[in-house]
């Protein structure tokens, strides 16, 4: 058996026990040893093990991790992108490829009526809010950017080993802001188009992605603008739509990452 480990912050372990289980026990099939390790007790481990999983969305145990030669899925490059947006909107700018304005002082937004805050390492559509009132604004912590009034919903292409696997669309509730499934969100297939997919391999092609998501919003002249990148990308929605072989695929590219060595 190979040892590897795949590691969460504490408070997401509950609600993610599931995912948790199924990947050590599909892993054991493939000849995986998968423990599960909070990343608060890594100092404590004796680094016996081969590769590791981090779901925790710390990129600087990333580094660490890879620092000490082992192989972590995602790695470091995409972890922080999948983590710091304000990073992921310079990488998709340098791609020439559209996302919403992003004021990055008060300078920038005063003829504005509403703007949208997120954290800059958010996450499943939490403590997203609409801004008129700028007084209080807080750029180390948030990004900031256009609110698009014509958005249907927002498209998620899951990433497996730099190519897309599936594709989904999220629409919001009526009147809700955020449209994450697990916010109350309907999901369907999406069937993306071969310039949507160009635009795909053209983020891909300067980064490494194992298994993530990239993000898009929809708009109702069916544009699509990046969103943001998804680092520790869930398959619930995938699992709501029948669809459940993301689990044995990003196992067997675990396992052929680990032959190549």
């Amino acid at each position: 058996m190979i040892n590897g480990i795949v590691i969460y912050n504490e408070e997401d372990v509950e609600k993610n026990k599931a995912y948790i289980n199924w990947l050590i026990v599909e892993g054991k099939s493939k000849n995986l040893n998968i423990k599960l390790v909070l990343d608060k007790d890594i100092d404590e481990l004796n680094y016996d093990y081969k590769f590791a999983i981090n779901r925790s969305r710390n990129f600087d145990l990333t580094y660490r991790l890879e620092e000490k030669e082992i192989r972590v899925f995602n790695k470091y490059k995409f972890a922080v992108l999948g983590n710091d947006k304000l990073k992921a909107y310079d990488y998709i700018e340098s791609k020439s490829i559209n996302y919403p304005k992003v004021y990055r002082s008060l300078n920038e937004i005063y003829k504005e009526k509403k703007i949208i805050e997120k954290p800059k390492n958010g996450h499943g559509g939490n403590n997203i809010r609409i801004v008129e009132d700028f007084d209080n604004l807080d750029f180390n912590k948030n990004v900031y950017q256009d609110f698009i009034e014509d958005y249907i919903g927002d498209i998620r292409f899951y990433i497996i080993n730099n190519k897309i696997e599936h594709a989904v669309i999220r629409i919001p509730k009526r009147d809700s802001l955020v449209s994450n499934f697990t916010k109350g969100g309907s999901v369907e297939i999406y069937n993306y188009s071969n310039e949507e997919k160009e635009i795909i391999n053209k983020i891909l092609k300067d980064i490494k992605i194992d298994f993530g998501g990239i993000d898009f919003l929809l708009s109702k002249d069916r544009k699509i603008l990046f969103n943001e990148f998804e680092d520790a990308v869930g398959s619930r929605m995938l699992s709501h739509l029948g669809i459940n072989d993301t689990m044995d695929k990003f196992l067997n590219h675990i396992v052929n990452e680990i032959k190549r060595g």
